[in-house]
């Protein structure tokens, strides 16, 4: 398996993880800032409201990381693309 290979396959890996991390720390970070627990989307005695604002922020955290992750990795390989290339050329 080949360095680009290796990146193109651990980038998910690095992202699923990192937001699993995120998603930890958005909970946490709720129940401080607001004393309650994150809402329950399944919960019909939260509000609607709550849970909506709750989720748009989780989605949004997970979209920023996951797309910054491939973005990140994308450059990674090309540049390993490239160094090879170059190093088969000399």
């Amino acid at each position: 398996m080949n360095k680009v290979s290796v990146i193109r396959v651990a980038a998910p890996i690095v992202a699923a993880g990192t937001v699993f991390l995120a998603g930890k720390a958005l909970r946490a970070g709720y129940s401080v800032a607001t004393g309650s627990e994150p809402p329950k989307p399944d919960d019909p005695d939260v509000p609607i409201a709550r849970v909506i604002v709750f989720a748009v922020a989780a989605a949004g955290v997970t979209a920023v990381i996951t797309v910054s992750i491939q973005r990140g990795a994308a450059k990674a390989a090309l540049r390993v693309e490239r160094e090879e290339a170059a190093a088969a050329l000399a």
